[in-house]
C-alpha cells in the first residue's frame, strides 16, 4: 500500500510541473531538422513560471525576454543562463515584474546569446 501511495504522489507531482507552453531557440546549424535546440524554455501560466535551459556546450547562453502583449518594444524583464544543462526560473512569487497580468497576452523573445538569433512566441495568460 505504501509503495502504491508513493507512486501515485510521484505521478501527480510530475504532471503538475508539466509546462503549459514550450519554446525553443534556433539551433547552432540554422534550424536543421534533427539537430538539438540551443535552448528550451517553458511557461506555466499558474504562478507565471518561466524557465529556460541551455542545451548546448557551444560557448553561448540563452536569453528570455518577457513582454506584455507581443514580443516587441521594451521587455518587462529578461534573464540569461549559460552552460550546457543549466536552468534559471522566474516566477510570480518573486514579486514585481515577474507577476504577469491575468487574461492578457504575454510575449516571449527567446534568443541565443550573445548572437541574438531569436524566436518569438505569444501566449494568453489566463490562469
Amino acid at each position: 500500500m505504501t509503495a502504491a501511495s508513493a507512486a501515485l504522489v510521484l505521478t501527480v507531482a510530475n504532471s503538475a510541473v508539466a509546462a503549459d507552453h514550450t519554446m525553443h531557440t534556433g539551433d547552432a546549424w540554422g534550424n536543421v531538422p534533427g539537430v538539438d535546440w540551443s535552448g528550451v524554455g517553458w511557461f506555466n501560466e499558474y504562478g507565471d513560471v518561466v524557465t529556460i535551459k541551455d542545451n548546448d556546450a557551444d560557448g553561448r547562453g540563452v536569453t528570455m525576454n518577457v513582454y506584455i502583449g507581443s514580443p516587441s518594444g521594451n521587455p518587462r524583464y529578461s534573464f540569461t543562463v549559460g552552460g550546457e544543462g543549466n536552468k534559471k526560473t522566474r516566477r510570480a512569487s518573486m514579486g514585481g515584474v515577474y507577476n504577469l497580468p491575468e487574461n492578457t497576452k504575454i510575449g516571449f523573445k527567446f534568443c541565443r546569446a550573445p548572437d541574438g538569433e531569436c524566436k518569438d512566441y505569444t501566449f494568453l495568460n489566463d490562469h
